[in-house]
């Protein structure tokens, strides 16, 4: 992936201090964040005081640990995804890029494991015209046509592939997204899926 640049950090402290002063798009996050004092740092922690900087860079994880929890966890902590370190370069690079295109990157085995959480971004999936419908009746604030964003952003679809089905700009998209997340009371993208797929409602 061409002109990207990267900071690497395994002081929390250093990596509170690059998220407050640096517009990071993407923030990659080792679940066990291991310091040079050998101190394993617990990854909510670490989320919540990356987030406390006020940086709005989607966090995608890295771990070696079970993947079976992760489907849920991505969605209850508003992540943008969670590979496994023994994933291939080439789907560390596919995360990447859905992920910095306001998608949600999960596994399919992952997936698999958790039948409550939707389906992979990449996966076509047949959606019945009363989708959006039904996304409208139980969240009354979305308009019809945030439903309809809504709709494709169950699948994990990034905003450019959410413009492209809608045949819509990609900034149209980012500002319906944002009603979406209004609408729903969720602060990010993952937050408002789990809403759907983890049966939880403002």
């Amino acid at each position: 992936m061409p002109d990207l640049s990267l900071d690497k950090s395994s002081e929390l402290a250093v990596a509170v201090e690059l998220a407050t002063n640096l517009p990071y798009e993407l923030i990659l996050l080792d679940w066990h964040l291991t310091g040079a004092d050998g101190r394993q740092h617990d990854g909510r922690a670490v989320i919540d005081a990356l987030r406390a900087t006020g940086s709005r860079a989607p966090i995608l994880v890295v771990s070696g640990g079970d993947p079976t929890p992760w489907p849920q966890r991505v969605f209850e902590l508003g992540l943008a995804g969670f590979v496994p370190k023994r994933a291939s370069g080439a789907t560390l690079i596919e995360a990447i890029r859905i992920a910095m295109g306001g998608g949600v990157f999960l596994l399919d085995r992952a997936l698999q494991q958790r039948a409550r959480v939707v389906a992979r971004p990449t996966a076509e999936v047949a959606l019945s015209p009363d989708d959006a419908a039904a996304l409208q009746q139980r969240f009354p604030a979305l308009t019809e046509r945030q439903a309809e964003v809504f709709r494709i952003m169950l699948r994990g679809a990034s905003n450019k592939e959410i413009a492209r089905e809608l045949d819509i700009g990609v900034n149209t998209v980012h500002t319906h997204v944002r009603g979406v997340l209004a609408a729903v009371g969720a602060q990010r993208r993952g937050e408002a899926v789990f809403r759907v797929v983890g049966g939880s409602q403002a």
